[in-house]
């Protein structure tokens, strides 16, 4: 096992159900500690109703001014806060320090800080969960150890301690039933909890502090509650002290005396005793801050040496969790030279070293500064010629005792004049490969040590002595025989011998290589099955006769070679004989089978064979058209394996996404883990509970519902192997109550993704597009590759469109049905489904957006718009729906419940396949009312962008791009449009804005008509994109256009029709038409200075596109003059840096953006 490193920060939370315990003595003496040994430490005060943590440090530092309410407040008010704004630093006796994240400034306005502060509402509106998120990746990502203070009982904030924050709960509790009860179901429920976020976490490990116990008068009673706590305890002890460890031993060290010295005021006697000490208060709390410096690992070792355990926590803080150096070299001055050399050629390899070749050995003095050394070197050379010296021995040994106490990955290497010198050393020394000590041979020593150190192989290093004698398992497996790897594991574990999950070898390392080198003990068990066989890694095995177990797991043909070297068949049989089998070839491969003998008894705790079939069983027929999902299957075995007993895990998805025959394969597969296996379909769930609770022998036929369920509960509590499938859930409220406890697993699906603290969550994604090939084609012999990748990736990869399309390709070739799909999406999708699923696609995706529209109108009016938008996120505001912040968040929690759309951050993305057959589900008066919405939504969101939120724009693009040019029904819709055309022309792709704005301009004019003042915008963006990439006679043309128009429907001197001829002017002159350029542009000038003036900015536009005409034609004092007057004029008005005055003094036309396009005011 390899000792803890501190790459990143751990954080224990500190909570107590009473007050009085001694919570924050002992969080602020861990800490302080910790400070000492040179750990990073921060601690928070949490508990914001009750603060004092800041009483503890008071004497060394200075009065806080802000804290953790000044930071959640800000958040309240929008404010972005930082992790670390808020910290006071804690100067400790001896030059230690540590930060505080105090409560807050205690003033006189505090309590109303504190009581303002509505937590419910700061997760709903400010997203307050991923701002605990960042902070807590700063605090881990700046720190060693975060202690967090929490408050006691049960309170608001009391999850964001006990759930979110910690790695560790650390939960204080004295000798008392309330105390013992009360902390216990909080521990229960933070752990529930846990598995309920919607983050990453690894397992809470959870860590008992027994507080003000004394044993020195009521021995008695005393002895008793400790038994008592044995049992109560258990549980959070079992995820981290291993099995055969007394776990009564961390008990013991983590119980915290009485002292009537200490329980006066806020003193910190860990600065003044000393821990060593087991009669001080001190022993216990430096027993605490090391398990949790440690994260509660190599628990083994503290249950063996506790001392040992806190000197190793003690190296690592001092050493800042790394090493400093790769080698500490022990050497004589007989050696020195070599070891010179030796350190040279390591440092060219990129390795540090620190030597010691003391002439006559260090004294007392020196040979303390040398063991601090080592503790800083991660590996150690012995350079020996022809002896071994005192201090060698002195300096090994230390080594050896610390890296054994600390189980890390460090190691010897002796390099040595001749092997009589190996007899000096311990044997687990003499067992180490070993190096020649010449001259000649130090290069070729370097750069073995150094394949060794950069190598991760187990035979690189040494350990303890295991307790067993037997060796190491490694199983190899595919992924479908993870039931089978389990049992083999449980087997050989029981039998005595260690299982490893890692493979021994360096990635790099050939199999061959690895193999030899593994000790003779260690066994490579290889099960063949139902997975792919392993046929790359055949050769390599058999070269390892004597360690290659190779046992068959199903009925599969084996190439001859291994058949050859002898195969064990675990099936077929007894689970008796298979077990028998299994630890017979384990122990003698490749010994020929023979008949077991009978089995004497069977235990109630072993691993079931997984080729039987439960007892109790009603699960429907294996798909045997299932295709895939090896690896989420495996991934839901290890996620209801990994989390605690019976804590549900909810499989969801889109309407056809496959979760309902990813459960039933998952029963199929892996059934011989369970004694039973119980389907429970979402509409008749109560029905099939009774029918449950008759199978089970619990109650008879003719009992009531709720009746049934409490004898299931009752009697599922009895049993340790059950696997419960709720199948299509949409509520959770509705069925979290009635879950059942024990020792079994619950498996749902459902469509709605947040299931909050009721069930961890795990999205099924759409197939591969190999699976999906692969359903097509198996399901439809005749059809192509291509056309089968070409209709997978039509159909969206969607588990229920393939087999239906698979079904209908029997009746139309592949190239008439997409071009159905494409027509007529609802129509191709609308034949029966499979036997066992309800209804096609398009049946349930219209009973899904018809019951939203009963249950929640607007949310289906938001579904529906969606469907006229693009397959992508649409950032969705209440604002811009015109809703309260309320109302927004039941809109969005609805269209999540139906499975039709995915919102995450306020963003809404409904699958394309979704959309079509919604989409052509649309009445006339339903498309138009969608239109009409997908409008205002455009329109709205359009001008929260305008207003400064600028990562709209990005979001919104798609959307823009995509909406058919008649569904855009407003004119804020439509110049919403075109601007999104404006900004995907900014982005480099003209291309596409070019068809985009081609296909809204014809579009419009044909159905708004060519007059209309939306499109003649079009056209004038039309225009403007073709001169910007030179082509200015398709410019010209639409330019003269909507002149024309405007002069016929707006004048010539209105406004508008000023800056399209300005515009058709710079068209003209591009095309060396400059004299119709130059009498164009002299009559809109003169039209300008009458109706705007002279100083205009649009008067001054022309004037100076004109000057340049001017000069052209050879006008040059004309041209001159009127260019002096306009820069005079646009300089004064407009300012020097106006983009329109830079191109004046620089001789470049001006030409008028877009309407709607907002002008530049700075160059």
């Amino acid at each position: 096992m390899t000792m803890t490193t501190m790459s990143q920060g751990r954080i224990a939370t500190f909570y107590s159900y009473k007050g009085g315990v001694g919570r924050s003595f002992l969080l602020s003496n861990s800490a302080v500690l910790l400070a000492q040994w040179g750990y990073r430490v921060l601690c928070i005060d949490w508990d914001l109703e009750a603060p004092g943590l800041h009483y503890y440090f008071r004497p060394f530092m200075s009065v806080p001014r802000t804290g953790l309410t000044d930071m959640v407040l800000r958040v309240r008010e929008g404010e972005h806060v930082g992790a670390l704004g808020h910290v006071t630093q804690v100067n400790l006796p001896g030059g230690a320090t540590l930060d505080l994240i105090p409560a807050g400034s205690v003033g006189d306005d505090y309590v109303a800080k504190v009581q303002s502060i509505d937590w419910d509402a700061l997760y709903r509106e400010r997203d307050f969960g991923n701002v605990l998120e960042e902070w807590r990746e700063r605090w881990i990502d700046s720190y060693d150890v975060i202690f967090v203070d929490s408050r006691t009982g049960i309170s608001d904030s009391g999850g964001i301690c006990t759930s979110q924050l910690p790695h560790i709960l650390a939960f204080a509790f004295t000798a008392n039933e309330q105390n013992v009860d009360g902390v216990l179901d909080v521990v229960r429920r933070a752990a529930i909890a846990r598995n309920g976020l919607p983050y990453d976490r690894s397992r809470l490990l959870t860590l008992p502090l027994l507080c003000r116990f004394d044993m020195s008068e009521e021995y008695e009673r005393a002895a008793e509650w400790r038994d008592r706590l044995r049992g109560d305890l258990k549980p959070s002890y079992d995820a981290w002290v291993p099995d055969g460890s007394p776990a009564e031993r961390v008990l013991d060290n983590c119980t915290v005396p009485y002292s009537a010295y200490w329980s006066f005021g806020e003193d910190l006697p860990v600065i003044t005793e000393d821990f060593r000490n087991p009669q001080l208060i001190s022993h216990s709390i430096a027993s605490i801050a090391a398990l949790i410096a440690r994260n509660l690992e190599d628990a083994r070792l503290f249950t063996e040496s506790r001392d040992a355990y806190v000197d190793a926590a003690i190296r690592t803080g001092r050493r800042g969790g790394d090493y400093e150096y790769d080698f500490f070299v022990s050497g004589t001055p007989k050696t020195d030279g070599e070891a010179r050399r030796l350190v040279d050629l390591l440092a060219a390899e990129g390795l540090s070293t620190f030597g010691s070749t003391s002439g006559g050995g260090p004294d007392a003095g020196a040979r303390e500064t040398l063991r601090a050394t080592i503790d800083t070197c991660r590996h150690l050379i012995l350079l020996a010629r022809d002896s071994v010296e005192s201090w060698h021995r002195d300096e090994l040994n230390y080594f050896l005792r610390q890296t054994l106490e600390e189980q890390s990955d460090r190691t010897v290497f002796p390099v040595v004049g001749s092997q009589r010198v190996l007899r000096d050393l311990p044997a687990l020394v003499q067992s180490l490969p070993s190096y020649g000590l010449a001259e000649g041979q130090l290069a070729d020593v370097a750069r073995a040590i150094t394949a060794r150190v950069r190598s991760d192989a187990s035979h690189v290093r040494f350990d303890a002595p295991s307790p067993s004698e037997r060796g190491r398992v490694f199983i190899g497996h595919a992924p479908e025989d993870r039931a089978w790897a389990e049992w083999v594991a449980w087997n050989v574990r029981e039998a005595g011998y260690e299982v490893d999950e890692e493979w021994p070898g360096r990635a790099e390392d050939s199999l061959v290589t690895t193999l030899l080198a593994l000790p003779d003990q260690y066994r490579i068990v290889h099960l063949f099955g139902e997975g792919e066989p392993f046929d790359n890694e055949l050769p390599a095995l058999l070269q390892a006769p004597d360690k290659f177990v190779p046992v068959r797991v199903k009925e599969i043909e084996l190439p001859t070679a291994l058949q050859r070297h002898g195969v064990t068949d675990l099936f077929g049989v007894t689970e008796q004989e298979a077990r028998e089998a299994l630890l017979r070839a384990v122990a003698n491969p490749g010994a020929p089978p023979v008949a077991p003998p009978a089995f004497p008894a069977a235990g109630r705790a072993e691993r079931r064979l997984p080729a039987i079939q439960p007892s109790v069983w009603n699960v429907s027929a294996r798909n045997a058209g299932f295709v895939g999902r090896d690896e989420l299957l495996s991934e839901i075995g290890a996620r209801l394996a990994d989390r605690p007993a019976a804590a549900p895990l909810a499989l969801t998805g889109p309407c056809g996404i496959g979760k309902t025959q990813l459960a039933v394969e998952y029963a199929h597969r892996f059934g011989g883990e369970y004694d039973v296996v119980w389907y429970l379909a979402g509409k008749d769930w109560g029905y099939d509970l009774a029918s449950l609770a008759v199978a089970l022998g619990s109650t008879p036929p003719d009992n009531s519902i709720n009746a049934s369920a409490l004898a299931v509960n009752r009697e599922l509590r009895r049993r340790s192997r059950w696997l419960l499938i709720f199948d299509d859930f949409e509520n959770p409220s509705e069925l979290t109550s009635h879950l059942p406890s024990g020792e079994g697993h619950v498996l749902i699906t459902s469509r709605n993704p947040h299931w909050h603290q009721g069930a961890a969550t795990l999205d099924v994604p759409v197939l591969p597009r190999a699976d999906a090939v692969t359903l097509l084609t198996s399901r439809n012999r005749d059809l192509a590759k291509r056309d089968a990748i070409q209709l997978a990736e039509a159909l969206h990869r969607l588990p229920l469109a393939l087999v239906q399309a698979a079904e209908t390709l029997y009746l139309f070739p592949p190239d008439q049905y997409l071009q159905l799909l494409e027509q007529h999406a609802a129509e191709a999708l609308d034949d029966d489904g499979p036997p066992d699923y309800p209804g096609s696609l398009t049946s349930q995706l219209s009973k899904s957006i018809n019951r939203l529209a009963e249950q929640n109108p607007q949310a289906a009016a938001v579904l529906r718009a969606c469907t006229l938008l693009a397959p992508a996120p649409l950032p969705l505001s209440a604002p811009a729906l015109r809703s309260s912040p309320r109302a927004f968040r039941q809109l969005l929690m609805a269209v999540e419940r139906v499975g039709l759309a995915r919102v995450s951050g306020g963003s809404i993305q409904m699958p394309g396949l979704t959309q079509a057959v919604l989409r052509d589900q649309l009445t006339p008066e339903l498309h138009l009312r969608a239109a009409t919405d997908a409008s205002h939504l455009l329109a709205g969101l359009a001008q929260e962008d305008d207003s400064g939120a600028q990562h709209l724009r990005t979001d919104l693009l798609p959307h823009l791009l995509a909406i058919a040019p008649g569904d855009l029904t407003t004119r804020e819709a439509r110049y919403a449009a075109l601007l999104g055309c404006w900004f995907l022309t900014a982005q480099g792709d003209a291309q596409q804005a070019v068809k985009r704005l081609e296909n809204l301009h014809l579009g419009w004019a044909v159905e708004l008509g060519e007059d209309v003042e939306e499109t003649l915008a079009a056209a004038t963006y039309r225009a403007y994109i073709y001169a910007l990439f030179n082509d200015h006679a398709e410019a010209q043309r639409l330019d003269e256009d909507v002149y024309d128009r405007q002069r016929r429907l707006l004048g010539v001197d209105h406004t508008d029709t000023l800056r399209t001829a300005t515009n058709l002017a710079i068209d003209l002159a591009a095309q060396r038409r400059t004299a119709e350029a130059v009498t164009l542009g002299e009559r809109n000038l003169g039209i300008q200075r009458g109706v705007l003036g002279d100083d205009h900015p649009d008067t001054l536009v022309t004037a100076g596109n004109l000057s340049i005409d001017l000069a052209t034609l050879g006008q040059d004092e004309q041209a001159d003059t009127l260019r002096r007057d306009t820069l005079d004029r646009q300089r004064r008005v407009l300012g020097d840096d106006h983009p329109a005055t830079r191109n004046t003094v620089n001789s470049r036309k001006s030409r008028h953006a877009p309407p709607g396009v907002p002008e530049p005011t700075r160059s």
